[in-house]
């Protein structure tokens, strides 16, 4: 086994303890992004809980609301008929052109029913020499994605409790505008724009989810760029941290030469003493026993 002094040999009292600050930085960084992936197992272990029975979970809730999906949309076919007679082509025309544009408006609100597509790829290559502030708004920025579809997955999971409710309300809501049909004094326009809605309403029950299939599939989707987001950001977090300690080193560093002025000088002088005056690791410009005498050796008369 070799030893290797980690003294320079053309400056004695010289010693190059950077590398050991370069692994405190590194070790910083290792647990920062250990901190964030346990961040993350808190959001992304009960998901995968979820999502291993969102397919039977969702397929009984979907069975148990069809049954008064289905009731809905008799009795809505059966109203229609009725109302057939009692609201003309024009006033049919003009409350379904109306009925058109409100719903139009209430997409812009909440959006398109269905899946969302998440376009953000977390990229991080390129990233790891960023200055902090940099960095800094690309984590910010990945954990706002990374929380926009935490909220969507928990939405569709919550959808397997809403759904049988919902279902069965739209049916209440049929049979009560059955119940208004007959009363002859209620205005027949109004009956046809409450069927118009209530129909609308009844065909978008599984909120743009054809079948079981379909919602399963976007649960993936959506819980893998989950954990790609929470991926990104815990390495992007590490080399923050690795940054953050290379800056407060450095400027520590530029606070103990302002601070201690002198005794950095008579540090530096130090080695000049000892031999060649030049940084730590350098080595002569010359040899002989001059050289090695350093500049203040004494001159032959």
């Amino acid at each position: 086994m070799s030893y290797e002094s980690p003294y320079s040999a053309g400056h004695p009292g010289c010693c190059d303890t950077d590398a050991i600050d370069e692994l405190a930085c590194k070790a910083k960084g290792i647990q920062k992004r250990a901190d964030v992936i346990q961040e993350s197992l808190k959001t992304l272990e009960p998901f995968k809980a979820a999502f291993s029975t969102a397919k039977k979970d969702y397929g009984a809730a979907r069975a148990a609301a069809g049954v008064d999906v289905r009731a809905a949309d008799a009795q809505l076919k059966s109203i229609r008929e009725q109302l057939r007679c009692r609201v003309d082509e024009e006033q049919r025309d003009c409350a379904e052109r109306a009925e058109h544009r409100v719903h139009a408006r209430i997409e812009e609100c909440d959006g398109e029913p269905g899946c969302r597509e998440f376009p953000c790829d977390f990229g991080t290559d390129g990233h790891e020499d960023d200055p902090d502030a940099q960095l800094a708004g690309l984590i910010a920025h990945y954990r706002s994605e990374v929380d926009v579809a935490s909220k969507f997955f928990q939405a569709l999971i919550a959808e397997q409790a809403a759904l049988p409710p919902r279902a069965a309300k739209l049916r209440a809501d049929a049979a009560q505008l059955a119940a208004d049909v007959a009363d002859p004094n209620r205005s027949p326009l109004e009956l046809y724009v409450r069927l118009l809605v209530l129909d609308r309403q009844v065909k978008g029950v599984w909120n743009g989810f054809p079948g079981v299939q379909e919602y399963v599939d976007c649960l993936c989707r959506t819980l893998l760029y989950v954990l790609k987001g929470w991926e990104a950001v815990a390495c992007l977090e590490g080399w923050r941290a690795v940054r953050q300690c290379k800056d407060q080193g450095r400027q520590d560093r530029c606070k103990q030469l302002r601070d201690h002025t002198v005794d950095e000088v008579m540090a530096e002088a130090a080695k000049c003493l000892g031999g060649d005056c030049g940084p730590c690791g350098g080595s002569s410009g010359s040899s002989g026993s001059s050289a090695s005498a350093g500049p203040y050796a004494l001159k032959p008369r």
